[in-house]
């Protein structure tokens, strides 16, 4: 990982933490339903099992970030001007998703219906796993449920089919990943006092402002060079 790339998925890890107030409420339901289907076995399987779980959500993510980080990468490569384009799609995507977590506009939800047509095909298949029984059961249960239709994990995928390489567009999305379990996974593991102050009216509007700034900040200009030029001075 080179210098410039640090900051890109510092930022798509923060994305997902900011974000997972979101996530609580897409996924938090199916988190809990997993955690009770495993009553009876000790704490530590528990977390393990959950833990496996929601790398197997991670998983996907990177999946999906290198096909549309690939697809990204040859539309790129037609012309420049195409190459502009996506960059300004991405930055306008985390534009929105900052104005749907504040609850300002909710645009995105469209977005989810439109990805639930895929979910019909894929959520049978992810029922029929549960209840978790094993570990490779688990993270096959992950798999599946990372396609669960969500208008903040399309925007980062927007943003990741920008990034001109796909293996950078898998990382960002893992990096997005990874910034969402805290609080899906706490929310599991019956801890409240995390998840409460994700939900809180304050917290969402704080992160919703910073990923529309993000998304502005994302946007080709002059501003990108100054920020990137004081991280490298910053980091030598």
């Amino acid at each position: 990982m080179t210098i410039n790339e640090a900051p890109t998925l510092l930022s798509a890890l923060v994305l997902g933490l900011l974000g997972s107030a979101h996530c609580i409420g897409m996924c938090g339901g199916i988190t809990s339903a997993l955690s009770l289907s495993l009553s009876g076995r000790s704490k530590a399987q528990i977390f393990w099992l959950m833990l496996t779980y929601h790398l197997g959500r991670v998983t996907s993510y990177a999946f999906a970030g290198l096909l549309l980080a690939s697809v990204g990468w040859y539309l790129g490569g037609i012309s420049p001007e195409v190459k502009m384009a996506l960059r300004y799609f991405a930055a306008i995507m985390l534009i929105t998703m900052g104005l749907y977590l504040t609850g300002w506009w909710r645009g995105l939800t469209y977005l989810e219906r439109a990805g639930s047509k895929l979910w019909q095909y894929i959520q049978p298949k992810a029922k029929a796993l549960l209840p978790i029984k094993n570990t490779p059961n688990a993270f096959a249960i992950g798999l599946l449920w990372g396609w669960l239709p969500c208008g903040l994990v399309y925007s980062t995928l927007a943003w990741s089919a920008t990034q001109g390489d796909p293996v950078q567009g898998a990382l960002l999305m893992a990096a997005f990943g990874f910034g969402t379990i805290p609080s899906v996974f706490l929310l599991g593991a019956f801890s409240r006092q995390f998840v409460d102050i994700i939900q809180a009216s304050l917290t969402r509007n704080l992160a919703g402002i910073t990923i529309i700034l993000f998304g502005l900040w994302s946007m080709p200009g002059p501003h990108q060079k100054w920020v990137m030029a004081t991280l490298h001075h910053l980091t030598m």
